[in-house]
């Protein structure tokens, strides 16, 4: 069985901080009584809040193993802020989503999101473990749910728009096609190559509308073209 841990995120189109597994960290207990899961049984995402403000991702843990009885936390991943933890092994099947865990894999923001909007930090973490489960498992836009949006689930959670978060995450997938494309790679490149036309003639002392540059513009250019010596020099282009 493969081993689904110290997951790191796919290409995105923001910065987010690298993901940082703790699962080692966390109360859990052993056995697990559960099996785990092959990569080609997980076909959804689950959505939650944890509905609680100023919590730590190690109460979520021990409530859920030492009162609950469950052998570890519930969540995979869990965001706190600006961080997202992975808190299980991917393949573990986790109680989170009465009746639908068997084929789900979940994420939860950190804090009660019925009393407050989820923050932009937040919304850019949660967006990069979506895309990044996705991408593992081959999962569609349309299998990302909010716990509330499986079946003999009566909750509120998440308590966020899904509508929302499908419609971005569709967004999303469409900038990082692009960012692949064969026609990005041309504009990059003329990008690239204007920008150094641009320095150069600067360093020349000569301005984009054909007036003199100044002293400093000059020196400006001429130093932003010798950042470049390292890289040219490296790859045996000077």
């Amino acid at each position: 069985m493969e081993v689904l841990r110290h997951i790191q995120a796919t290409a995105l189109p923001f910065s987010v901080k690298p993901f940082i597994d703790i699962t080692d960290t966390l109360p859990s207990r052993t056995p697990d009584p559960e099996p785990r899961r092959t990569k080609d049984q997980i076909t959804h995402i689950s959505i939650h809040h944890s509905a609680v403000e100023g919590a730590t991702i190690e109460s979520y843990a021990n409530y859920h193993v030492n009162t609950l009885g469950w052998a570890h936390i519930g969540y995979h991943f869990v965001i706190k802020g600006d961080q997202a933890y992975q808190t299980n092994d991917l393949s573990t099947f986790s109680y989170h989503t009465s009746s639908n865990n068997s084929y789900t894999v979940s994420v939860s923001i950190s804090g009660d999101l019925s009393k407050r909007p989820l923050s932009e930090v937040e919304r850019n973490n949660l967006y990069a473990v979506i895309l990044t489960y996705m991408s593992l498992f081959n999962i569609p836009v349309e299998n990302v749910l909010g716990h509330n949006e499986y079946p003999s689930n009566n909750t509120s959670c998440p308590c966020i728009d899904m509508v929302q978060v499908r419609n971005d995450i569709r967004t999303l997938q469409n900038k990082i096609s692009y960012t692949n494309s064969p026609q990005y790679a041309q504009e990059r490149a003329f990008k690239i190559a204007n920008q150094i036309l641009f320095f150069y003639n600067l360093a020349q002392g000569k301005n984009p509308d054909g007036t003199a540059a100044s002293p400093g513009n000059i020196e400006w250019g001429k130093n932003v073209l010798l950042e470049l010596d390292p890289f040219m020099t490296e790859k045996g282009l000077l």
